[in-house]
């Protein structure tokens, strides 16, 4: 269906209703605005709204009824009809879609709610996706990470992506040649998507592209892209054709694509401008790491440059545990074109699991998930298939987040992502830390859950466990192993 200036609209009716009941309906089943508070019954010891800030904070939206943004659900009745500030053929905060990159102006409380004064979004890349490679796939089979291109750029996805495509995504041939927008964060020379979604059409044959720009022998290019460049008058937010050179700048292009050649109509600095803040404003981002080193005060988030001092606090990581291309959350504030951070979160998953939805969990905001106890924020990014619009017993749920110890010493997996499904099996999956301290015979622990096993012990600290429900036997494992990405 058409929308604003020919655009396609990000949802059709049945989507914008299943987008709203994921967050509206969700707080209902879930308790969700309740979880962000943190510290509540059962020693959970989630701060998901952070510290108190005001400026502007930058990251994929988690959900809706009003807007949620690394953790904080952002009121946004106050900008006049909840207007999105963007070239992209977005018109209201109605036009977004989870997992969209978004800068939010205003303030927010460790509480987890907020205010916002403005929202801003911009394509990373618009055009065909090409070259599509499933690397990893679920237990049904579906794509669950692989890679693709756009223009001649690498695009990377994962489980934490979200997809949004007219058919289901089976396999490759669902995305490829299909036209799309994308929301994403460099990775190193690549880059890691958050949002992918299915366009009916490119309107005038207008892309967008990012990446490094340089000239050679008076053609623009990124990567092996070419691109006129009819007048200086292209050039915006500062830049110029001298600052690009031969040596290069990450720079976003949007123009007229005839198949080969892109005319540009734009031609501003690279998305890394959306990440900064104003002097001396609180500014909360996520995103991947760059240039770091072990002993270094300082790296990049995004492209923009992060300083640690010794009042840095880090939230389910050591600093050493940094590496390039992880993705992260950094609160601080911004000073002389740095964020000086005050918290340095994890972003990324540790832990998964794939089971059937037992009942509530012991903790609020919770549930039981072939035993583990799975945990929602307002950071949840929660999808519902197969006509559901909530979570109950009996269905089917396959999680990825982080595992954390709560204050009452009991483990938890505190969810970043969520898919909900009616199909049920007998036969769940696990990815979690071994607890090399428990001493219970004939039996393991992962994820706090104690799983009966007879299988040898694989020598690793990740360990990937299929298992059954026993009964009033407990948890029985059938098979396990390291975990593929164990280094230990």
């Amino acid at each position: 269906m058409a929308g604003p200036d020919g655009w396609r609209e990000s949802t059709m009716t049945s989507d914008q209703l299943r987008k709203r009941l994921s967050l509206a309906i969700a707080p209902v089943a879930f308790g969700i605005f309740s979880a962000c508070g943190g510290g509540g019954g059962g020693g959970i010891g989630i701060a998901d709204g952070g510290i108190r800030g005001t400026g502007s904070s930058v990251g994929p939206v988690s959900g809706f009824g009003s807007v949620f943004v690394n953790g904080v659900k952002f009121e946004t009745s106050n900008i006049l009809n909840r207007r999105v500030e963007n070239n992209d053929g977005l018109s209201s905060e109605d036009d977004l879609e989870k997992g969209m990159i978004l800068r939010v102006a205003g303030e927010w409380s460790p509480d987890g709610t907020g205010t916002a004064e403005s929202l801003e979004y911009d394509d990373t890349f618009r055009g065909t996706a090409a070259n599509v490679s499933v690397t990893t796939v679920d237990s049904s089979g579906s794509p669950e990470a692989g890679t693709f291109s756009v223009l001649g750029q690498t695009i990377s996805f994962d489980r934490r992506t979200v997809i949004r495509l007219d058919n289901e995504f089976a396999d490759a041939s669902a995305l490829e040649g299909k036209r799309v927008r994308i929301s994403a964060w460099p990775s190193g020379n690549s880059y890691r998507a958050s949002y992918i979604g299915e366009l009916d059409t490119l309107p005038e044959n207008l892309v967008e592209l990012e990446g490094l720009g340089r000239y050679d022998s008076g053609d623009l290019l990124i990567g092996t892209q070419r691109i006129i460049v009819p007048g200086d008058s292209v050039f915006a937010d500062g830049l110029t054709a001298d600052a690009i050179g031969q040596a290069g700048q990450r720079i976003e292009v949007e123009g007229e694509y005839d198949g080969a050649i892109i005319t540009a109509r734009t031609i501003r600095p690279a998305d890394d401008r959306r990440y900064e803040g104003q002097e001396g404003e609180d500014i909360e981002i996520t995103g991947t790491v760059s240039d770091y080193t072990p002993r270094a005060t300082s790296f990049f988030v995004n492209g923009v440059a992060v300083s640690i001092t010794s009042d840095t606090e880090f939230d389910d990581l050591d600093r050493d545990q940094l590496t390039d291309n992880m993705l992260v959350r950094v609160e601080g504030d911004f000073r002389d074109g740095t964020i000086v951070a005050e918290e340095v979160e994890l972003f990324e998953g540790n832990a998964e699991v794939e089971a059937s939805v037992i009942k509530a969990g012991r903790l609020p905001d919770s549930w039981d998930i072939g035993g583990v106890i799975v945990v929602l924020t307002n950071s949840t990014v929660i999808e519902f298939d197969d006509g559901l619009s909530s979570i109950s017993p009996g269905v089917s749920a396959e999680v990825e987040g982080i595992e954390r110890t709560g204050n009452d010493g009991n483990v938890f997996l505190e969810a970043l992502t969520v898919e909900v499904e009616s199909d049920s099996s007998p036969d769940y999956e696990l990815t979690g830390r071994i607890d090399r301290t428990y001493t219970g015979s004939g039996s393991i622990k992962v994820l706090g859950l104690v799983l009966n096993n007879t299988q040898p012990v694989p020598d690793c600290d990740i360990v990937e466990v299929e298992y059954l429900e026993g009964g009033s036997t407990g948890y029985v494992v059938d098979e396990l192993e390291c975990a593929e990405d164990d280094d230990d």
